[in-house]
């Protein structure tokens, strides 16, 4: 299983709907919320349905949740619910999952078909509802904790495959397959949040500070507030479920691609990202991100949670609008050189033209006016010719670091008592070249409609 509970929170990207049987299928079609438990946003139901469409598409299973406050048993609640799902099965060859969770009996069951028991079996089924699910359930976090289910079963599916596990297509019948389990709801767990203290130390590099990190998952240490962490990293766990298979997987997905680590700082000395680089060729390993603080290096888990996605491939994308948000803008350094598609995905340009290696910032402005300036374009274009983004250079700093992309409308620049309003393109362009290198450009821009302000630091 590929699983990790960093991943856990920044897998995005699936695809919103599911296609089946001739129709689309919604969250609410998969996913019955009888007992009105599960409180998803709408992107969170994208990532559900992501996963599972994955899991129909690819495999061929069908997997549906049912939330019930039913005083009937569990196990014969499930059966009967599992026969009527197979009515309308979406599955071609019987492969056929189907999660309970009951809200008035406490209980969790996760019914698997006959086609599917050899894969799911009921030792595995009761682990991962035990150290998958329940914690997130303890946490009155329905939703996570059906999603989570929907992941492992995902990476189970993976790994049977691999191992060429899967039977025969037969008829999907229930005969009792699965396991159930209480589950705990709002119930805390004491030791949720336990763990020893990990001290950083002003002679730690990043790479030592990872590798703390990596000792703490093997130790199953979930205390949010290790000196290794960023202050907005021990915020972030102190929030979050952590859970012991999120942390196995950590260690076993890090492991994969340490040897090809590589750090690189950015000029101050302020932050570094520990990569495998080139990143699109390496997108299954996750770049890490720490920044100094009180003269020792932290992991800044909470950067990434905000910037970096994975598919159900578990490969490396970003965040478009999000990535230079916050501390993000101060890690764009890293990614200097890289194009980054309609989906975040980062690639190496075939090449850059020369002639944009003697930009500082690497874009061209297209200009405009407002109508009232009309008349006054001829006689002093310097004060109303303002500028948009005509085109930029795939790696140049104009994208990578600030953010800005084709067809901006340059609005204002600066902030406090810097700023420029109705920035003309003289006074834009002024700007853009008198930054000092390693402070902060900030550029407002209208985007579609919407005003944005886009910070990034200038190379």
């Amino acid at each position: 299983m590929k699983h990790t509970f960093i991943n856990a929170i920044i897998i995005a990207g699936l695809s919103a709907m599911i296609v089946g049987c001739q129709e689309e299928i919604g969250f609410n079609d998969i996913v019955k919320d009888n007992a009105l438990v599960i409180e998803n946003t709408r992107e969170e139901d994208k990532l559900y349905e992501g996963y599972n469409k994955a899991l129909l598409e690819r495999f061929d299973i069908d997997f549906r949740v049912i939330t019930t406050s039913s005083k009937q048993d569990v196990n014969t609640f499930s059966n009967k619910e599992f026969k009527n799902a197979q009515k309308k099965s979406r599955s071609k060859s019987g492969k056929a999952l189907l999660l309970i969770i009951n809200t008035e009996q406490d209980r969790v069951r996760l019914e698997v078909s006959m086609a599917l028991e050899p894969i799911y079996t009921d030792a595995f089924v009761s682990y991962v509802e035990r150290k998958g699910m329940i914690p997130y359930l303890r946490e009155r976090k329905i939703g996570d904790g059906v999603y989570m289910m929907t992941e492992l079963a995902y990476d189970r599916a993976v790994e049977a495959v691999d191992g060429k596990e899967f039977m025969p297509p037969m008829k999907s019948k229930s005969i009792g397959g699965g396991a159930k389990e209480k589950a705990h709801i709002g119930v805390s767990d004491p030791d949720a949040k336990k763990g020893g203290f990990v001290k950083s130390h002003q002679r730690d590099t990043p790479e030592d500070v990872m590798k703390k990190y990596m000792k703490a998952n093997e130790d199953h240490n979930k205390n949010p507030d290790l000196d290794i962490y960023t202050d907005t990293t021990k915020k972030f766990f102190s929030e979050w479920v952590v859970t012991d298979i999120n942390q196995d997987h950590e260690v076993e997905n890090v492991a994969k691609c340490e040897k090809l680590n590589k750090i690189i700082y950015n000029k101050k000395r302020t932050h570094a990202v520990l990569a495998v680089l080139p990143y699109d060729k390496n997108r299954a390993c996750s770049p890490y991100f720490f920044k100094k603080e009180e003269g020792n290096w932290k992991l800044d888990i909470a950067s990434m949670a905000q910037m970096l996605r994975f598919n159900q491939s578990m490969q490396m994308h970003f965040d478009k609008e999000k990535r230079l948000e916050k501390e993000g803008m101060y890690y764009a350094f890293a990614f200097d050189g890289y194009g980054f598609d309609s989906n975040g995905y980062p690639f190496l340009p075939k090449e850059v033209h020369p002639d944009w290696k003697k930009y500082r910032w690497g874009y061209t402005c297209g200009y405009w006016f407002y109508p009232k300036d009309k008349n006054r374009v001829k006689t002093e274009p310097e004060n109303v010719i303002r500028c948009y983004i005509q085109d930029y250079a795939y790696g140049m700093p104009s994208n990578v670091r600030l953010g800005l992309d084709v067809k901006d409308s340059i609005m204002a620049v600066g902030e406090g008592t810097n700023r420029i309003d109705n920035v003309t393109n003289k006074q834009f362009m002024d700007y853009m070249k008198n930054v000092p290198s390693g402070s902060t450009a900030t550029v407002e821009v209208k985007r579609e409609g919407k005003i944005i302000v886009r910070r990034g630091v200038a190379p």
